[in-house]
């Protein structure tokens, strides 16, 4: 392996270290703010899911953009990791605004959290995209690109974890359940907003931006758009990205529900629960790295969907109150999370060569923005088609009491079944993906022809 191709040990720590804070951020989020809205600030399923589409669909917006400003930007500190030193600090702050409860009444509730869910998203656009876009800048090696997608996603998991646990352990453990959540909502949003700004500020010390190449950023937001799409390597990639992405989004959203409403896990226990799967899927990283270096990327993908799939099935069958039964489920989904986070992010890089290829340009910022925009969009839609299942089938918001018998099955089912068929889709699209170690090699070994071209005659 060539030494320009090589990223040191400790810049790829520096650089998960900046997707640990994000998953902080996100994970959090996806876990526990839907039940936040509905079972602390006491606002109707259906309307929980609102704001969620509304704070998604603004960050669908916002990602693109944001992506073709990373792109344009030139700055003595990089087109990306100048971001990471001037947005970690809204970012911060924004998540620790979430979780206040500054009024009683519904409406006014309602507006808040559809303004402050706009501002934090829009600030954790300006950290996360120039961050997604700065992995294929770190390395062009189809390997050491694996090997960073393994550092990153261990540290991501790290932060899934943090969150998850943390969160519970906050609320549940250190203060006194469901009677103090008014209070220790907004305590852990402090705790974890100071951990995200020093957590990012550590990316930006500690990574380079070292591949360079000509980017387009003559084109607009409407061409970009159509320009990148025509690539059908991309569009293959991006079925396989949104799928799996939502898959993976539903469980979060579903699983907090799924554990005090469905299988009523203790609340000093629900901290323990929450980390088991994300435990394992920690441990297993360096299997599917391991299992993807043989049998190449997209195999090692469609194992683990379907095994993924058929792990949740068991959510059917769940009995209630077994914590044994539950925390099964949680190792065997654990390895299956592991594979839908590490193998996904280690392919979507390798699309840029063929865009540079195809086209002479790297447009990194407008493919993770625009990969983050329909992503976003079609999450959001999820999420509020899962929200609105909820209101329809009964699930009482605030509730003291045990939830109807028709709100229980609808969480079950879409726990067991509607992550699963999107898994599936995701398979089908990996199934017909072009992209192979030998086919990226010969890619890579043209453009350095390119380049070397280039460098003789100037």
């Amino acid at each position: 392996m060539k030494e320009g191709y090589v990223v040191p040990i400790i810049e790829k720590i520096a650089y998960g270290v900046g997707d640990l804070a994000i998953n902080i951020a996100y994970t959090t989020i996806g876990f526990y703010f839907l039940f936040f809205l509905v079972n602390v600030a006491g606002l109707p399923a259906q309307w929980a899911g609102v704001i969620f589409f509304i704070a998604r669909a603004w960050d669908a917006i916002t990602d693109p953009l944001m992506g073709m400003i990373s792109d344009r930007t030139v700055s003595r500190f990089g087109k990306r990791r100048v971001y990471f030193l001037f947005g970690s600090i809204p970012f911060g702050i924004m998540f620790m605004l979430i979780w206040l409860v500054p009024f009683t009444n519904q409406l006014l509730l309602l507006g808040y959290y559809a303004a402050i869910a706009i501002l934090f998203n829009t600030a954790f656009t300006v950290v996360a995209v120039p961050y997604n876009a700065l992995m294929p800048e770190l390395s062009q090696n189809y390997d050491e690109r694996t090997s960073i997608a393994g550092f990153r996603m261990s540290l991501s998991f790290v932060g899934n974890l943090i969150a998850a646990v943390g969160v519970s352990l906050i609320v549940d453990v250190i203060f006194k359940g469901k009677e103090e959540y008014v209070t220790s909502y907004p305590v852990m949003g402090v705790i974890f907003g100071i951990i995200i700004i020093v957590l990012i500020f550590i990316t930006f010390a500690g990574t380079k931006e070292r591949v360079t190449s000509k980017t387009a950023v003559q084109d607009g937001l409407i061409q970009t758009f159509k320009d990148v799409l025509s690539l059908r390597e991309f569009r293959i990639i991006l079925g396989m990205f949104l799928f799996n992405m939502i898959g993976f989004d539903l469980i979060q959203a579903l699983f907090i529900f799924f554990l005090k409403d469905v299988i009523r896990i203790s609340e000093d226990m629900t901290f323990v629960v929450m980390g088991i799967p994300l435990i394992i899927a920690v441990c297993s990283a360096p299997l599917w790295i391991y299992i993807s270096d043989r049998l190449d990327k997209r195999r090692a993908y469609i194992i683990a969907a379907v095994y993924f799939t058929l792990s949740l099935l068991l959510c059917l069958i769940a009995p209630v109150g077994n914590l044994q039964f539950v925390i099964m489920i949680g190792v065997l989904a654990g390895i299956g999370i592991s594979a839908s986070q590490i193998i996904p992010f280690s392919m979507i890089p390798d699309v840029i060569e063929y865009d540079e290829y195809k086209n002479g340009v790297r447009r990194e910022g407008a493919f993770y923005g625009i990969t983050t925009f329909l992503y976003k969009v079609a999450s959001a839609t999820a999420i509020a088609l899962a929200s609105a299942f909820l209101g329809f089938f009964g699930y009482i918001e605030n509730s003291a009491t045990a939830q109807p018998q028709s709100a229980v099955s609808v969480i079950r089912f879409m726990m067991a079944f509607a992550p699963g068929i999107c898994f599936l889709f995701s398979v089908y699209f990996v199934s017909i993906l072009p992209i192979t170690r030998e086919g990226f090699d010969e890619i890579k070994r043209i453009l350095d022809e390119r380049k070397k071209s280039i460098a003789n005659n100037t």
